[in-house]
């Protein structure tokens, strides 16, 4: 069993030294159509440290659909609020980590920058944005 407590900065005030210790340091990994605000609810009655939103799109985010702000909205007592956005364009990616952090949609957000299935990195998202961004630069 893991003894050894996790910290986690947060720097938005809302947080007593600037930030939270995760105690597990067990975190919910985000799934689309799983980790809704009910199933993180489940997790964190199990035990589980931090809990992440569902895999929502930057742009869907900052046109403000419906569908999408319904998915990041935090369960009863969930903090720290935690979301993971997924972006093909780091431009929408910008504007959708402006748009979270001046409108406190969440205390933290996980940049998919990682994921490497081809459906996602085809069209340049996932593990494929951040090499767009810098092949872009040269």
């Amino acid at each position: 069993m893991l003894k050894t407590a996790l910290r986690l900065p947060i720097t938005n005030g809302k947080f007593p030294d600037g930030g939270v210790v995760l105690d597990p340091p067990v975190v919910l990994a985000p799934m689309a159509g799983i980790t809704n605000s009910a199933f993180r609810l489940l997790c964190r009655e199990q035990g589980a440290g931090l809990f992440v939103s569902e895999m929502v799109t930057a742009r869907a985010l900052t046109e403000r659909n419906e569908e999408t702000l319904r998915m990041i909205v935090p369960g009863e007592g969930e903090t720290p609020r935690s979301v993971q956005l997924y972006s093909t364009n780091p431009i929408d990616m910008a504007r959708a980590v402006a748009m979270i952090g001046s409108e406190d949609l969440a205390d933290h957000i996980d940049m998919n920058f990682g994921c490497p299935v081809p459906k996602v990195t085809r069209k340049g998202g996932g593990a494929a944005l951040p090499y767009k961004q810098i092949s872009s630069q040269r």
